[in-house]
């Protein structure tokens, strides 16, 4: 799995260096500190999880409440997002990402909305996060898909390596809630909701 994130990665960051190399002069002197118009962030993230509690509703005894273990449980996750700087210190985007879950083993594909608020409108500038959106969890026991929703919130920063290139890196707390039956999270007897820590570095294009 950790192997399939890295080739998806490298392809993520091929592609964009592809279309970033097709613009004009003019345009890359524009935004030379990567704060306007359109963008992409492509990122690869590991993240340390910190609680997973199932739900089960079983007849005639009401909703019970289980701890699982977390030793050993991680995820490792890749996003690309593209958006748009609504001023230099604000972007709005839509983002679609592949996370590895180990121990419980499961995907999740999820599909969320990006709001991004830089301190500085500087070539490098920390920034906050918040994405929030559905989720769909792939694998596992059975090869249905199952429904969810996710959101992460984080700190990180924006800086120049060299020349035109900008990486991003940020930590970051992340939550979902699957459900495991094919009913949605509202009314389902059986939801798993996960937490972790995580850490991700990427480019920003």
């Amino acid at each position: 799995m950790k192997n399939t994130f890295t080739i998806l990665f490298l392809v993520f960051i091929i592609n964009n260096v592809f279309c970033q190399n097709t613009t004009t002069n003019s345009t890359k002197y524009r935004d030379e500190y990567k704060n306007k118009g359109y963008f992409n962030i492509t990122k690869l993230a590991y993240i340390k999880m910190s609680s997973i509690k199932q739900e089960l509703f079983i007849e005639g005894e009401g909703n019970i409440f289980s701890d699982l273990k977390t030793e050993g449980a991680y995820a490792w996750s890749i996003q690309t997002i593209n958006g748009y700087f609504i001023s230099p210190n604000f972007s709005l985007g839509i983002g679609l990402g592949l996370d590895g879950y180990h121990d419980p083993n499961y995907n999740t594909l999820p599909v969320f909305f990006d709001i991004r608020v830089y301190l500085s409108d500087k070539e490098d500038s920390f920034y906050s996060y918040f994405d929030i959106g559905p989720t769909i969890k792939l694998g596992g026991d059975n090869s249905q898909f199952r429904k969810g929703a996710m959101f992460n919130i984080g700190l990180g920063y924006k800086f120049n390596v060299t020349n035109n290139i900008f990486l991003i890196s940020d930590i970051f707390y992340s939550h979902k809630t699957i459900s495991l039956t094919n009913e949605r999270i509202g009314t389902s007897d059986n939801i798993i909701k996960s937490n972790g820590i995580g850490l991700s570095l990427g480019v920003i294009f």
